[in-house]
C-alpha cells in the first residue's frame, strides 16, 4: 500500500475504558467505543505547547492541559447517555467526558498507542 500523504489524516481508533464495577465491589467492568482522532502536526503541537506553558499561573495552565488532545480528536462511535440513545460527539461534550479519571486515563493511553506502532514502540 503507498503512502498518502494527507492534509489532515484522520483514523479511528479503539478506546477500552476499565472502571469500578458498581454491582461488584473490588471488580472492574470495561466499555468500549471507537474515536476518531487527526494526525497534528508536530509544528502545530508545538506551538499549542509553549502558548500553554507562556500561561502565567498554573491554574491557567491546568485549564489547558488537555488542548492537544482535544485538537486531535474528531468524534466517536459507539458512545451512549444513560438513558441508552447515542451521544453525538461535540468538543463541550468531549471536554465533560475529559473530568472523568477513568475515561481520560484510557484516552490517553489508547492515543499514544495509536502515535507508534508496537514494533516502534520496540525500538524496532
Amino acid at each position: 500500500m503507498k503512502f498518502v500523504l494527507a492534509k489532515e489524516y484522520l483514523y479511528w481508533w479503539p478506546i477500552k475504558i476499565e472502571l469500578p464495577d458498581p454491582d461488584k465491589p473490588g471488580k472492574w467492568k470495561t466499555m468500549s467505543y471507537t474515536h476518531q482522532f487527526a494526525g497534528v502536526g508536530e509544528d502545530e503541537a508545538n506551538a499549542l505547547n509553549k502558548e500553554i506553558e507562556a500561561l502565567p499561573t498554573a491554574e491557567a495552565k491546568r485549564a489547558r492541559e488537555h488542548d492537544l488532545l482535544i485538537k486531535a480528536s474528531r468524534g466517536w462511535r459507539d458512545v451512549v447517555g444513560e438513558d441508552g440513545n447515542e451521544v453525538e460527539y461535540s468538543e463541550d461534550v468531549f471536554r465533560d467526558a475529559l473530568q472523568q479519571t477513568w475515561y481520560r486515563v484510557a484516552l490517553y493511553n489508547a492515543y499514544a498507542a495509536s502515535l507508534a506502532s508496537p514494533e516502534a514502540r520496540k525500538g524496532n
